[in-house]
């Protein structure tokens, strides 16, 4: 999936809803990218296709739809002039005007009013704009003139895209990776096309990679569900735009990291793993792969188990003991890179010893 450099602004406290923005709008660039005109002579003509998406549940009605296209010489500063621009849109018996001066394409029904029902779509195209000379990002400014219907006072609801112009030459597309569904723990390569004099990063979680020299990168170890990001930026002049490729990875059974977590009905959390003690060794250790709880069920004998924080190198602990031939059992916490120190007090008697694991890993005997 490819997006030019876009942002939406936020809507009008009056005009939002739960469902958000009365339009959700996506912009395509025809070409993809978008080139600026050369310094002298020939000028770039290009399309932009601009959908408008409605998810809120009511109708609306609306009068006009404003789309603004900035004109001039500046990097922030779309087209030349909005000579021969075409714009069209997809409701039927609206009619698009262009006025020029105030760098407005008007588009309104012939009606006056027009009700734009739920799940319904609109697409507006701009054909032929004359791309100025200038690398850079200029916004587009969409405007809805809205009320619900019944009322008599309108609402305007104003969103922002941007669109970014790149040099001719300039390109960076089909990122993919090598699948799109593996297992927890496994690698992940990413392909992707891009020209050269820019530079690229590649993103994900918290991490920012420069790539700039690359079109594949393997990404080791993909523990959970990850959109990658993969950023181009050129720049010519005094003028800067990007553009950013995503795609995403699902991983099966990914791990899970979260602040607050509410289970409503049944959840499991422990596997557990038995481990029988050495009947002939007196003392023996074992180390914690992982978070979990040590239950040691005496059959013979007095058993004592201590614990140490190896990474800090903490004295073991005071103790747990159980035994005396009496069948009773000792259930203790320990950290993952913990040691647990087993000993028999007296002759050696025998117990089996049962690992509840939070994680993925064993306790065991080194």
């Amino acid at each position: 999936m490819g997006t030019i450099t876009q942002t939406t602004a936020p809507a009008d406290t009056e005009t939002a809803s739960d469902f958000g923005s009365q339009l959700q709008y996506s912009l395509t660039t025809v070409p993809d990218p978008l080139t600026i005109s050369p310094p002298n002579g020939t000028v770039e003509e290009a399309d932009l296709i601009i959908v408008g998406s409605r998810i809120h549940p009511d109708p609306i009605e609306t009068n006009e739809i404003s789309v603004y296209v900035h004109a001039g010489t500046e990097a922030w500063q779309l087209v030349l002039d909005h000579t021969g621009l075409q714009p069209s849109i997809t409701l039927p018996d609206w009619t698009a005007t262009v006025d020029s001066a105030e760098g407005r394409i008007l588009f309104k029904p012939n009606t006056g009013t027009a009700t734009l029902s739920p799940e319904q779509g609109v697409t507006l195209h701009l054909n032929k704009l004359r791309i100025n000379r200038q690398v850079g990002t200029s916004p587009v400014t969409i405007e809805l003139k809205w009320r619900a219907p019944g009322s008599s006072s309108w609402r305007t609801e104003t969103q922002d895209l941007a669109v970014g112009k790149f040099p001719a030459g300039f390109y960076l597309r089909n990122l993919k990776a090598d699948a799109a569904y593996i297992e927890n723990g496994d690698p992940v390569t990413l392909t992707w096309e891009r020209s050269e004099g820019a530079t690229y990063h590649l993103l994900y979680d918290n991490v920012e990679i420069d790539v700039t020299k690359y079109s594949t990168y393997t990404v080791q170890d993909i523990r959970r569900n990850t959109m990658f990001y993969l950023r181009g930026r050129v720049q010519q002049g005094t003028g800067t735009a990007e553009r950013t490729l995503s795609t995403y990875v699902t991983v099966n059974r990914p791990d899970l990291e979260v602040r607050n977590l509410d289970v409503h009905g049944k959840t499991g959390v422990m596997s557990r793993r038995t481990m029988s003690a050495p009947d002939d060794t007196r003392d023996w250790e074992a180390t914690a792969q992982t978070d979990g709880l040590l239950n040691a069920q005496v059959i013979r004998g007095k058993l004592m188990v201590r614990h140490q924080n190896d990474s800090t190198g903490n004295s073991w602990s005071t103790g747990f003991t159980a035994g005396d031939g009496d069948g009773a059992t000792l259930l203790i916490p320990v950290e993952k890179g913990w040691k647990v120190k087993i000993s028999w007090l007296g002759s050696v008697g025998h117990a089996t010893m049962f690992w509840f694991a939070f994680g993925d890993g064993d306790l065991t005997y080194d």
